[in-house]
């Protein structure tokens, strides 16, 4: 699927392609082919003649194998490259992530942020709106405030992230997402590690089913959760959901997304669809439990010969099984239903 970015421009720093391609011993027609670009386009970026489209970006970002378009920017325009770089009263203290592509295809960074006058910590998430046209980056606001107002509507939820603030940089080119701080790590991080093992898999999943309940009665669909929006506490392995930016608002307030969303091993199958529903969130925590209980992830549709081979109770696997059912018609109606059974799991 072509890149949604690929109309925008974006200004690189020559000096530092050529450098790249001085340090791996290429000449341009080397970077050209390994990037599939014209040996013209290579000689414009590193003369610095005019900016290039994302498209290109992002090709010499492969070709380079470099975890982020960050590092092809100009000293003065990266915000990853300096600790000095400050969002109001928070100063950057160091990136929590890589970029990461968000499923509206705009590209983000996590920091650890450090207040400039206190001794506390935030989790910022800054958005790169470089190059982004006014009327476009005014359409993307919406997607923009959705995480602080799901955090407003849920209030103080033991599982849920509390929100501080979201708001422009000066620059105009990021928008921040900073929520208070909590020491752990993603589940999606605590899955890669060697041994992984939590406390309690029981407990991770049960939590995640009270948080997501407590969205839904207050009328939210998370819509894509994923191992990489949970985050597990280091001390006592607790359950708190983040990102909530693409969440869907079940009063009638606009969706945030309408693009085709990329494949997804947790998304249900109606997610990106008009039948988006609470039956949606199900499928995902269904995926994510059954990923935990078998160390893997079945390909969708191939849930129930792995799940009957790790003897669960017959009411857990019989439930696991409605949760990741393909139409949402058959899978359970509520979270109440669903806790009802992990409640009384031994």
């Amino acid at each position: 699927m072509a890149d949604k970015r690929s109309h925008r421009t974006i200004e690189l720093d020559g000096e530092r392609v050529a450098e790249l391609m001085r340090k791996r011993g290429w000449t341009i027609e080397t970077l050209a082919s390994k990037a599939i670009l014209s040996g013209g386009s290579i000689s414009a970026v590193i003369r610095g003649t005019h900016p290039c489209n994302w498209s290109t970006a992002l090709k010499l970002q492969t070709a380079f194998k470099l975890d982020s378009i960050d590092e092809l920017l100009p000293h003065s325009e990266s915000s990853a490259n300096s600790n000095s770089d400050r969002i109001h009263e928070w100063l950057l203290d160091g990136p929590l992530s890589s970029g990461v592509t968000a499923s509206n295809h705009l590209l983000f960074r996590i920091w650890r942020l450090r207040h400039e006058h206190l001794n506390k910590y935030a989790r910022g998430k800054c958005y790169d709106l470089q190059g982004m046209a006014s009327a476009e980056r005014e359409r993307c606001r919406t997607m923009f405030l959705r995480h602080a107002e799901v955090c407003t509507r849920i209030g103080s939820h033991p599982h849920v992230i509390k929100n501080l603030t979201t708001c422009e940089a000066p620059s105009v080119d990021r928008w921040w997402v900073i929520d208070e701080w909590v020491e752990g790590t993603t589940l999606e991080e605590r899955m890669r590690e060697p041994s992984h093992a939590l406390k309690s898999t029981k407990t991770v999943i049960q939590q995640t089913a009270d948080a997501l309940s407590a969205l839904h009665s207050h009328g939210i669909v998370r819509r894509e959760l994923s191992p990489r929006t949970v985050l597990i506490l280091r001390e006592s392995d607790d359950v708190v959901l983040t990102e909530f930016e693409l969440a869907k608002l079940l009063d009638g307030s606009p969706t945030v997304s309408s693009a085709e969303w990329p494949v997804d091993p947790y998304r249900a199958p109606e997610a990106a669809s008009d039948e988006i529903g609470r039956q949606a969130d199900i499928y995902s925590w269904g995926r994510i439990a059954i990923h935990l209980l078998l160390g893997e992830l079945p390909e969708k549709g191939t849930e129930a010969k792995p799940i009957k081979g790790i003897k669960l109770q017959k009411e857990i696997e019989t439930l696991l099984l409605k949760c990741v059912a393909v139409s949402w018609r058959s899978r359970p109606s509520s979270f109440e239903d669903v806790l009802r059974i992990v409640d009384a799991w031994k």
